[in-house]
Formats: C-alpha cells, structure tokens, sequence
C-alpha cells in the first residue's frame, strides 16, 4: 500500500522521520510524520517542550467553493485487508443480529460475494481458534506458613479456569489436581521448590479469549514423602513428600494486554474466608492479536475504521445529492449502521469515551481541512470533549501521546477559527439576523475551546489568555470600521461645503444620525455577544476608529455659533437635535472601559455646545408659554366635555408641554457643575411661571360655576376646572410636601421626573452647591404650588364648608317631614337630592383629593341617621329601617366603582354604626340573652387572670343536674379573700337562673344564703339549694346561673361585693341522687365586676321606654349591679 498521512496499518516502531509534502484541497502543509506516534494529523508534536507547536497558515475555516476535496479521499481509499478484518470481527463478537451490519460492511469496503465469504470465514475461524498465550512470571510470595511445616519447600501449580466453570462445587473445594481429572482445565503447571518463596520463572500458556478466562495459582508447601504429588503434574515421581494446601488467588485475564504489568494478588483458603498472603505476577498476552490487545493498536483500529467509514459516508452524501461539485458543507450525518459499528468496535476495544472522542475529532477535523463540514459538528464534538475529565498526568505512555496530539489538532483548529472570525468581522453585516448568528456560533465554539484548562495550559503564551485573544481578533477588524465610516464623514470635505452655512449643519446632523443608528445595531447585537461570552467590550474599537472624525465635527460646531442666520429659530433647534445625537453616542461610549472615554473627543462635546446652552433655554420656555396659551384658547371650543372626562384639553396639552421640558433636561445632563446650577435654576424659573399662566388663565372659567345666594349646585365644569388646577399643583410640589391626602400612591412630581434629587446631590459633592439649589428649586416649587392652592381655595371650601352643611339640612328637612322616622320611602328623596350633586362629584372629581369630599359627606351621613334616630327611633324596627337605608346608601356611595371604594365605605365610623344599629334593632329577648353570654364571657376572662389580679375574692360551690326530678342542686360552701370591712357585718350570697324569660314557671325567682353576721374575709355558708330548670332550657346558649355576693350593714344597706356565673350547658347531669353526689362539679370560681356595654345599656334605655322584658331583667337582676355600672 501507498504510504499516507492517513494509514493506519500496523507501524514499527522506529525514530527516524519520514518528511512528507502534500496539498489538500486549498491548503498547503509541511507536516512532519512520525511513526512513533498513534497517527498523523498534519501537526508537529514536540515531545521534548511538552506542547504542540503548530505551523499553519492564516486560513478561513470554510473554504469558498464548498468542494468536496477529492485528494483527502483518495489518500483514505483504504484497501487494507486490516480494516476489513477489524470490522467483520467486531460484527460478530459484539452483534446478536449482525445482518444489517455485514451488508453495510460490504458496502462500504465494495466486497463482492466471494469476498464476502472468505473474509467472513477467515475471520470467524480467527475467533474460534485464536493464537493467544499468556506471558505469566512468578516472581515470589509472601506467605503464612502452618504449624510444624518445612519452609524450603515452596512451590506453585498453575492453571487456566474457564468464567462458566466458576461457580462448580468442585472449584470451590477440591485443587487444580481434582480440577483436571474432572476437566474443568486442561492442564496444570508447576514450578521449582524453593526455600524462600522466590521463583522468578516464567510460564507461558495458551489460552482463547482473556475477558471470559481466570489465572488461578495455588501455592504448596512439601513435608514428607506420602504417596503422590497432589497436583498431577507431568514428570512427577511415584513417590513425594506429602504436600500442604496453603492458599491460591484467581485473577481474569481480560484487562491483560501486550504490555507487561506487575500484580500483587491475595492468596486466600478454600473459603475465601482467611487471607494466606499474597503473590506477586508479572503478565502479559502474546500471540498475532497482542498488539491490537494494547491501547496502542486498539486506537489505531478504531481510527482506521472511523476514517474508512467517514470517507464511505461523505461519498454517499455526495451521492445522494447527485453532484459532486459545489456542495454545501458535509453534516456529518451517517448511516445507524455506521454510528453502531463504532460504537460496537470502541465497546469491542475496551475504548474510554475519551478514547472514542478524540479519534473522531482527529479524523473529522482531518477531513475538514481537505473538504468542508458544517460547525456544528466539529463544535458537538469539542463540546464532548470539554465535559470529559482529562488527566494530563497519564501513566501510560500511549494516553499520553493520544491527549498531546488532541491539544495539538484543537490548537490547529482554536487558529483557524480565529482566522475567520477575524475576517467574518471586517466584512461583518449588523442588519443581517443570519449574520449575527453565525459570529455568534464560532464565538461559543472558541468559549468552548478555552474552557478546557488542560488545554488552555499547553497553549503559546499569547494565546493563552480568552480574553486577550478575542480583543486581539476585535483589533484587527478596526481597520474594517475606520474604513467604512471615513467614507460617510467624508460627505463634508467632497462637497466642500461652507462651515457658516445651514447645508453644513443639516449634512452633519445626517452623518451624525446614521453613526449612532450603526452603533445602536451593534450595541444591540455585537457588543452584547462580546460581553456576555468573553466580557470583552466590542464598543471601544468602534469609538476609537471615529475619534479622529469627530474632532473634525467639533470644529464645525464650534464655529457654527457665531454664525448670523434670518432663521435663528431653526439653527438652535437644529443644533440642539444634533447635541441630543452626540449625547446617546457619548452615553454608549461610555459604557466601554474607562480607560478610553476620558481620553476621547465625545468627552469634549459640552465644549462645542457651551454657547447653546442658554439659547435652548430660553427657546423651550418660549415655546412653552406660547403653547399654553393656545391651548387655554382651543379650550373654549372643548369646555363642554362629557361627563366621563375628568380633564380638559387644556391640561392634557400642558402636561406634554412639561413633559417636553423634562425630556430636554434630561437630555442635556451638562458635565459642568456651576453651569449646570445656572441651567437647573433657568429651568426652574421657566417652569413655574409656565404652571402659574395656565393657572391664572383656566381659573377665571370658574367664576361662572358658583352661586352667591348661599346654594350650591356641583357642576362639570367646576369638576373639571379644579381637576386642572390641582393636577399642575400636584406636579409642582415637591415630593416632602404632597399632601397624604391624595390617595394610597403619590403622584410623580416634576422634581422627580427631573430627576433633580440626584442632580442636588452631585452639585453638593462637586461644588458644595447642591443643597443651595435645591432649596431654591424647592422654595419656587413650593410658592407657585401655594399661589395655585389659593385660586382653587373657593372651590375646596365650597365643596367641603357649603356642600356638606347642605346635605346634613336636606335630610333633617326629609326625616322631620315625615314624622321623624326612617322608612325605605325616604329612600327615594334621599337618591333623588344626591342625584342632583353627587353624582357630578362621582363621575368628574376623578383625583383622589377630591374623593376625599365624597368620604366626609357618607361620614356626615352616618352621623345624621344616628342623632335623629337617638331622637326620634324608638322601636327596634325602626333601627332595622334605617339600618337598610344605610347599606342601600354604601352601593349607591360606591357609584359601580367610580364612587368611594371600599375602604372608605366600611370606614370606622361606619362599622361603629352598624354596632350601633345592630344593637338596637334587635328584640330585647336576643338582647337579654346577649347580655348573659356577655357576662359568660367575662367570667371566662376573670377565671383566666392571675390569682393575684383577682381583687374581689372566690366563690367555692358544687352543682350538678338531677335528672329525675328536673333541679338544680347548688351547695354554696364558702367565699374567699373577699373585700370586707368593718362596716360589713352580713355577707350572702343571692342565686337566680338568667334569663327568667325562660324560666316561665317562676321567672322573677331567686335564693339567697342566710344572712348572719361573719367579721372575716372567708365566710363560711355551707347551703344547699334545689333551682327548678328543665334539661331542654339548660342547653341553650346564654342560660346561665348568677351568684351575686353582697354585704348587709348595719344601716339595712347592700353593698355589692362581687359577681360570678355558671353556664348551664357545663353543669353535669346525673341521673339519681347518688350519682349527683358521686359527679357533682366543685367549682371555686373568682368573683368579678362586670364591665357595661352597650347591651346593658340598651337594655336600660328599653327599660325607661317601658319594655316589659327589659324591665324584668333590670328589676330582678341589673338593679341590684347598679352601684356597680
């Protein structure tokens, strides 16, 4: 066979170098091969420096043409029956149904029948009898030798184990003697006896396939003739010393190759229970597959196969597209039957995915170079390789070679990517999506590549470095930039155009434009690349290729503002426009380092413009003015508005008036301090007085919208017009000084929008005169905004002094003529009268201040109903009538969302309303029992205080419920640390069932302890009582039994001690007598003064209106608390 960079036969080792010349396609090579190496690649691996040295021209990764480089094929027609031979083996050794793979196998070699056949056979016979022994050496052991046993007669038996045979019961317990005889092996070997268990000698035996046979060693030791040798070897005598078992070792051969490698194996005993020792082996495989067993040759087997199916593959895909000529670059897409022999051969190997990854980048790569391939092949492979882990440090020497020479073609490659990108951004096209991406596509190829720090750490120090050599590759593209922008500056000088003249001022205002709309596009597309996968900022090299021309631009600026012009008007406009241009360019400069902004023309450009400064001042406030006053004018025709718009136009024109001044301040962010605080206090100035003319001239629409005769009626346009004056007062107030009133979120002032809190700030830190402008812009602010409150003060007072008093007289008149009673009829008048005026308020008032109106009235309201039904309001019916006019009231209040929302509605004074209302629209039976649950719960608060914080002293009781006859047995038992004193000389204790509403037998019944005289804070009563009370009432909630502890002087007076209670629903019920003695609840529960609420009020107010059950429960109950309420 020819000899070739791309061969991959069988290569002798030898150190003489072979210098070969070939092209391959468009490039020209020098390489140097060396068969020492696993394979060419077209590089030169410098073994001595430890780094590939790559010489290569400066290329395009992708040549022009997109030819399929016949030459690189022909080099890799490989005829050699090696290759044939590697895939037909793995074919059979790895696939169960190898069908689809021998076709494919003959497609790709173009072996006729015949061929097929025979090399099939050939190859299949190979398998079955193979010519492979195995090298092993016994160097020595050390062992444990057994009690009583000659140690100088060591020796080993040797033999071969089969995988299938591992599991006999034989190999578990007999030796390699009985092994033979049952023929699990075929043969046995031994070796001398020695004395110190050192033998040094070599056997070799043969064997068929390593990775499914075992290596077992027995070592024995001889201690006196008796019979046999155990082992059966050949050439032993009739007559040996009697041998001793002392332990053996297994090892599989299949991770044994051509290459020699120590072991030291354990010897244990039959059972693998106790270790013996060990032994120390030197191995290796020999025969006509020993070199393909090393990594050496199983690499370039798998290379020769990849490179021969590669070559197969791309020829199809010519094939299929029906040309030859002209193809677009190869996909690397091949057949399923191509990726599985692979796959199968690399398994077959025993190749790492290392091993596999690194022969298909060399081969592709190599293939590459001669034709062409799409980068998104090579750009999955080096994304494999990146996520492999890559041990530099290898021990074996063919990894070593294998890794050096990958660093060495991912260098090649790393140049040629660079190569094209340095070209693809000379001629690079920012409008182009396509364009984009495919920069973008070799940037994170080159990302890739300098993500593996093992080999980032082989490469030349000035490539060493990411970032260094992607600004490298910018650099080199300036050149490409300065070219195409010197044309369109160059507009000026050919056209010679006058430096004083406006055609000069329009061409350079288009040059200008058309710079930064090229600058926008590559800030929005390359820069952001750059920065985003390398940090590099791409926006530097552009401002450096324009410096030079914007000198010139400066110069023409300058002298433009001496210029004398009938249209003075349109130069500072225009000038103005182009400062705004060059302020984005200068704003986009400055995002690009540091380091190159402060030196540059663009830092200069407040210089050129220091004299428009002024002008474009005065021309915004001019222009201002001049636009509120005709849209004050225009306004007459709008007044008339629609009740669904809050504004007229008038104020909408204004506020874009404003809104163009602060667009032009922050536009102007002038660089010098001092000038600057000239320019914010003119700015200030030219504001105010704008606001305070629109003020002034809206204002004197509003007299027509009042009344004189004590009446008011809201109007729209009175809505409106107050909606104008308080819109431009909000937005001159500055931010400490807006009132909370407005609503939850304050509006945007024109400080804020001005930005003027940081400007102080900066002018503080740079001229220590910020704090003094601020005071001034605040202090302007502040005056107009309290000029503007006064004009709208009419206006706020007639809403919130005349409106309101209005509404409280409305609905006395309403209430009072219908007998001063609440019904749902007056529903009706009051809808109607709130038609009339809060409808307006609801639809036009659209800011928050002015809701705020709207809440007072509800307020008002609220308070209106509850004074006339204190008045007035006697029967709980009443309260409920008003109560439903209340809640009718809130929806209409609410308006469908245009009204109060609501938190306003459901305001404090409106839940204290409903309480109220509540309360007293309830019968006073629900009442009664209200106020014994509520006194149930203040028990429950007592008994949770701390003993010390119970002042008034404890009462100790049992109870229990006696079924059979229907009573309550109370023993009262004693009262503790209760408040006596000297003038207390009878303390009782009183009982009654609440609420005697239910209690219908006997409702006013009540007992009470004998009354004798106790001068002790503990007095003793010892009483018992039978309460009638059925089990039904019992369980009601609010049922409860009352013990009130009072002191009878002796002046005949009571004086009230302290109340508890005891709620029936806990009292437990028994079924005789002697059960109620056995379950009765001991009780000692603290006394407490109750706290009057507004049901014991209610209840009192009922009681004085004469209601009978009210008055029940306060005779028999509430009047004797009453020193206590």
């Amino acid at each position: 066979l020819p000899t070739s960079p791309f061969r991959f036969g069988r290569m002798e080792k030898r150190q003489s170098r072979i210098k070969k010349n070939w092209t391959l396609g468009k490039f020209e090579r020098s390489v140097s091969v060396s068969e020492s190496y696993l394979f060419t690649s077209g590089s030169q691996i410098n073994e001595k420096q430890g780094s590939p040295q790559i010489q290569i021209k400066p290329t395009r990764l992708q040549s022009d043409s997109h030819h399929r480089n016949n030459e690189w094929a022909n080099h890799t027609e490989l005829q050699d029956v090696d290759v044939v031979e590697v895939a037909v083996e793995t074919a059979i050794s790895t696939a169960k149904d190898n069908d689809y793979l021998k076709g494919f196998i003959n497609k790709v070699f173009n072996l006729s029948y015949e061929e097929s056949v025979s090399i099939w056979r050939k190859v299949q016979k190979k398998i079955t009898e193979p010519d492979v022994r195995l090298s092993c050496t016994v160097v020595g052991a050390e062992v444990s030798a057994q009690k009583g046993a000659d140690k100088k007669n060591w020796y080993c038996s040797v033999g071969i184990l089969h995988t299938q045979h591992l599991k006999n019961p034989l190999v578990q317990k007999k030796n390699l003697s009985d092994w033979k005889k049952e023929g699990l092996i075929s043969e046995v070997f031994t070796t001398s006896q020695q004395p110190d268990c050192r033998w040094d000698e070599s056997l070799e035996i043969s064997i068929s396939k390593p990775a499914d046979e075992y290596l077992v060693i027995e070592v024995w030791n001889q201690e006196k003739p008796n019979g046999e040798d155990p082992t059966g070897s050949k050439g032993s005598k009739k007559k040996q010393k009697e041998s001793s078992y002392l332990g053996r070792m297994f090892y599989c051969l299949k991770p044994v190759s051509s290459d020699a490698v120590t072991k030291t194996l354990d010897l244990f005993s039959h059972s693998v229970k106790h270790k013996r020792g060990n032994i120390d082996l030197l191995l290796s495989i020999k025969g006509t597959d020993a070199e393909k067993g090393s990594l050496l040759g199983r690499l370039k087997e798998h290379r020769a196969l990849v490179t021969k199916i590669v070559v197969h593959e791309s020829k199809e895909d010519a094939r299929r597209r029906g040309v030859e000529d002209n193809l677009p670059p190869w996909d690397g897409q091949m057949d399923p039957a191509a990726e599985s022999l692979i796959k199968f051969h690399a398994q077959f190997r025993s190749l790492s995915d290392f091993h596999q990854t690194a022969v298909r980048f060399s081969v592709l790569f190599s293939y590459h170079k001669a034709n062409t391939l799409q980068l998104s092949v090579l750009s999955s492979i080096v994304d494999s390789i990146s996520k492999l882990p890559i041990d530099p440090n290898r021990s074996d020497s063919a990894e070593r070679t294998l890794l050096l020479q990958l660093f060495n073609e991912l260098q090649e490659f790393l140049t040629l990517i660079l190569n094209v990108l340095n070209n693809h951004l000379v001629n690079f096209d920012i409008k182009s999506s396509s364009s984009v991406e495919n920069l973008k596509e070799h940037l994170l190829l080159v990302k890739k590549l300098y993500s593996m720090e093992e080999f980032v750490n082989t490469l030349p120090s000035h490539l060493n470095s990411i970032a260094g050599v992607v600004e490298s590759t910018i650099q080199n593209s300036v050149v490409g930039w300065y070219s195409m922008y010197s044309t369109s500056l160059s507009v000026v000088a050919s056209n010679d155009l006058d430096e004083n003249s406006e055609e000069t001022l329009a061409a350079l205002s288009g040059i200008s434009k058309h710079v930064l709309n090229e600058c926008r596009v590559i800030k929005d597309s390359v820069a952001n690349i750059f920065m985003t996968l390398f940090n590099v900022d791409y926006t530097v090299n552009f401002f450096l290729a324009l410096d030079s021309r914007f000198e010139q631009i400066g110069r023409i600026v300058k002298g433009l503002a001496a210029t004398r012009t009938s249209n003075e008007e349109h130069l500072i406009s225009t000038t103005y426009q182009l400062y705004v241009t060059f302020q984005e360019l200068q704003e986009l400069s400055r995002v690009a380092e540091k380091r190159f902004f402060g030196d540059q023309q663009l830092s200069l450009i407040h210089v050129w413009f220091k004299s428009y400064v002024v002008k474009w001042i005065d021309l915004a406030a001019m222009k201002c003015k001049k636009g509120i006053t005709e849209a004050i004018k225009n306004d007459k025709q709008t007044m008339a508005v629609t009740e669904d718009v809050g504004y007229s136009s008038s104020l909408v024109d204004t506020m874009t008036l404003f809104h163009n001044m602060v667009v032009f301040w922050k536009n102007l962010k002038w660089p010098d301090p001092e000038e600057a605080y000239s320019c914010s206090s003119a700015l200030t100035i030219s504001i105010t007085d704008a606001a305070l003319h629109y003020v002034v001239e809206v204002y004197k629409k509003a007299d027509q919208c009042f009344s004189t005769d004590g009446k008011f009626i809201a109007t729209v346009q009175l809505c409106t017009i107050l909606n104008n004056m308080q819109t431009i007062r909000d937005k001159l107030s500055p931010p400490e000084l807006l009132s909370d009133e407005i609503g939850d979120t304050k509006p945007v002032g024109i400080i804020d929008e001005l930005g003027l809190q940081e400007f102080f700030d900066w002018l503080e830190q740079e001229k220590g005169i910020g704090l003094k402008l601020k005071e001034f812009v605040n202090r302007t602010m502040h005056n107009t905004a309290d000029d503007i409150s006064n004009k709208m003060s009419t206006g706020i007072f007639h809403l919130e002094k005349q409106y309101i008093p209005a509404v409280q007289k409305f609905i006395e008149e309403i209430l009072l003529k219908h007998g001063g009673a609440l019904s749902v009829e007056n529903l009706q008048y009051l809808e109607e009268y709130f038609n009339t005026n809060l409808t307006v308020l609801s639809k036009n008032l659209l800011y928050p201040t002015f809701k705020l109106v709207l809440r007072k009235v509800w307020e008002a309201t609220l308070r209106i109903f509850m004074e006339i039904g204190d008045t007035h309001l006697t029967k709980p019916s009443q309260w409920q009538a008003c109560r439903n006019i209340a809640l009718s009231l809130k929806e209409y209040f609410r308006a469908d969302g245009e009204g109060l929302v609501d938190d306003d509605l459901d305001s404090p004074a409106f839940k204290a309303f409903l309480f109220d209302v509540d309360r007293r629209s309830q019968p006073t039976n629900i009442l009664v029992l209200k106020c014994c649950s509520d006194l149930a719960a203040q028990q429950t608060m007592a008994v949770d205080l701390p003993t010390k914080q119970q002042q008034f002293g404890e009462l100790s009781l049992t109870i229990g419920y006696l079924k059979t006859s229907s009573v309550i047995e109370v023993k009262v038992l004693e009262a503790r640390n209760i408040p006596v004193n000297k003038t207390c000389y009878m303390p009782y204790v009183e009982l009654q069932m609440l609420p005697g509403i239910l209690f219908l037998d006997n409702p006013n019944e009540s007992y009470t302890t004998k009354k004798y005289k106790q001068q002790t804070q503990n007095p003793q009563f010892r009483e018992t009582f039978q309460i009638p009370s059925h089990s039904s009432i019992m369980q009601l909630e609010g049922t409860i039994l009352s013990l009130v502890a009072s002191n009878y002087d002796a002046t005949g007076k009571d004086h009230f001690l302290g109340l508890c209670v005891v709620p029936c629903n806990i009292i437990p019920h028994c079924i005789d007598a002697s059960e109620l003695g056995r379950s009765s609840m001991m009780l000692n529960i603290p006394l407490f003064h109750i706290t009057t609420s507004g049901v014991f009020l209610e209840l009192v107010t009922r009681h004085q209106r004469s209601d009978e059950v009210a008055s029940q429960l306060y005779t028999t109950f509430i009047k004797k608390l009453k020193a206590n309420l």
